[in-house]
Order: C-alpha cells, then sequence, then structure tokens
C-alpha cells in the first residue's frame, strides 16, 4: 500500500540535491544523481502523488535522458491502467521538447488521486459509463493500478453507486487478491446491506494478508450477540466453496498464454495438476481462488498450493 510519509520525505530529499545541482555546477551531475534516486524512491513508496512523477521527469529532463523520461511515461501509464502504444510510437522523435506537456496531459485526463478524480466526475469531465466499460476491459494485475482503481470504486460506493461498487469490485479483488484495502471495503458494503455471511467471508480474506484486523471477530461478535440464530448469519462450507469459485472464474478470465496439463506426473489427479499448472506458469489469482475453494471442501493437500500462490502474489 501507498506510504505517503515515506514519499514525502524522499521527494523532499530529492528536492534538495535537485536545488543543489542548480546552484554547484561543480557537483552538478553527482547531485543530479542522488536527486534522481531519492525521486525513484519517492515514486516506490507512493506512486498515487503527482508532484513524486512530476520531480522525477525534471531530473530526467535536466540529465536530457530520453530513454528515461520514455520508461517513466510508460510506467505512469502502466499504473493509471492506459495503453502504452503510443508511447512507443512517440519513440522515433525526441521527446524531450515535449514531455512535461504530453505528461500533464496524462495526468489531466486520467488523475492518480481518486478525490481529485471524483471532482471530474461531479463535473462531468469525466463519464461514467465510460470508466465502466475501461474496467471490464481491464488487466489490473498491477497491485499500483488495482489499488488507484479501488480508491475510486470506494468514491463512487460512498456516493451511493452501490451498483457500479458491486459490479466492479469483485473484478479488481480477482485479479489481485492480496489487497486487502478492497477486502475491507466490501466487506462493509456487504455489511451494510445486512450481506453478514458475504462480509464474513470478505474479512475472511483480509487475515490471509493483514492477520491484524480485528474486522471479522467484532462481525462474529456481532451476530453472537444481536441473533439467537447466530449460525444462519454465519457461511458454511458450501458458501465459502461457491464464494472462491466466483472469483476463480473472475481470475480466469484474466488474458494469458494457454498451456495445457503436463501428464508427465501421473501420481497427482486432475485438480493438483491443474493447480500445478497454474502455480508454474505464475498464474497466481486463479490458483489461490482454487486452493482456497478445495481447501474449504476439506482438501487440505491444497494448503500447500495456496500459499505458494499467496507468496507469489507479495512478491509480485
Amino acid at each position: 500500500m501507498p506510504k505517503k510519509s515515506l514519499g514525502d520525505r524522499h521527494r523532499a530529499q530529492s528536492h534538495k540535491f535537485f536545488k543543489l545541482s542548480l546552484n554547484d555546477s561543480e557537483n552538478n551531475y553527482e547531485n543530479l544523481e542522488w536527486a534522481e534516486q531519492s525521486a525513484r524512491q519517492s515514486i516506490l513508496y507512493d506512486y498515487t502523488n503527482f508532484q513524486n512523477w512530476e520531480l522525477l521527469l525534471k531530473i530526467k529532463l535536466k540529465l536530457a535522458d530520453e530513454s528515461g523520461i520514455y520508461a517513466l511515461l510508460e510506467d505512469l501509464l502502466s499504473v493509471l491502467g492506459k495503453n502504452i502504444d503510443f508511447i512507443t510510437q512517440l519513440k522515433k522523435i525526441n521527446i524531450l521538447p515535449s514531455c512535461v506537456d504530453l505528461f500533464n496531459s496524462i495526468l489531466k485526463r486520467e488523475p492518480l488521486d481518486a478525490d481529485i478524480w471524483w471532482e471530474g466526475i461531479q463535473s462531468g469531465v469525466f463519464d461514467i459509463s465510460e470508466f465502466i466499460e475501461r474496467c471490464e476491459k481491464m488487466d489490473f494485475r498491477d497491485r499500483r493500478s488495482n489499488i488507484i482503481f479501488g480508491r475510486r470504486l470506494e468514491r463512487l460506493r460512498k456516493n451511493n453507486f452501490d451498483e457500479i461498487f458491486s459490479l466492479l469490485m469483485p473484478k479488481l479483488l480477482a485479479h489481485r487478491p492480496d489487497n486487502f484495502e478492497l477486502w475491507i471495503e466490501l466487506g462493509k458494503h456487504h455489511e451494510s446491506l445486512g450481506e453478514y455471511k458475504d462480509a464474513l467471508m470478505c474479512y475472511d480474506q483480509v487475515l490471509e494478508f493483514l492477520p491484524t484486523d480485528k474486522n471479522k471477530s467484532r462481525l462474529t461478535s456481532f451476530i453472537n450477540n444481536k441473533f439467537d440464530n447466530k449460525h444462519d448469519f454465519l457461511p458454511d462450507k458450501r458458501e465459502y466453496f461457491s464464494f472462491h469459485n466466483r472469483l476463480r472464474d473472475l481470475a480466469s478470465k484474466i488474458h494469458r498464454t494457454d498451456f495445457s496439463v503436463q501428464t508427465e506426473t501421473p501420481k497427482l489427479d486432475n485438480l493438483e495438476l491443474k493447480l500445478k499448472e497454474l502455480v508454474d506458469h505464475n498464474e497466481f489469482q486463479e490458483g489461490f481462488f482454487m486452493a482456497r475453494s478445495l481447501i474449504s471442501e476439506g482438501e487440505i493437500w491444497a494448503r500447500k498450493y495456496f500459499e505458494i500462490c499467496k507468496e507469489g502474489l507479495l512478491n509480485e
């Protein structure tokens, strides 16, 4: 998750070295290198703040680092879920004179900050139907774009666009099941509708990646104290299985190169062969939910693959 304070700290450090480079011609290049390193760190810690990107662009421009500017713009477009083909086309020309205008144009059409994006929705600058259409086609496996678009969906939910939230949030989570921030938001959404079983299953996912979270224990305690027939509000194995299978189906729709199950390991049954192939091809999203649904059915052997997929997601 973005860490604003660390991003701000590294940006301030980068600013210091950048100013030194302007005033100290003798150590100009060395100071720019230090400024660039700190600016990169600021983006690493907080890619949602346009100032971090803007400063790195200024440094790259000062260094006349044309290839570095292309790389920065490509990365920015990846974070925003944009097609980077047109940046590739620009490599045929000298981008140095126009890179700042291009950078500002990208962020004007696609702001990193969810609050700025929501203001654009309210003012009519951005169109919700176009946003939905884009999300339905996007690949959200990039953790950064998943978080940025997830925060946009949070703004929609807080402003009573519940149907859009319910439509798109499961897709984001199917693509990045380790995004516990979104699981919490989806759990609270279900909870507000009195859908306690779905809320508990969301909070259960949170605990896989944020063991200190208290939402599941809080809601379980609420159910135990409020309802005599508390078991009617707690999900059973069948419901867990169905929940994970729905998410697995969404994850399986991610575009990827087709692969066939190998037959070199006859000791494995078909389900384990499928899981092994998913792991071998780094398809951790689908493998995560497949293993999770098998575990809910009592297939303890799938725990090994579940942990591998979980680790793979965290390291992506």
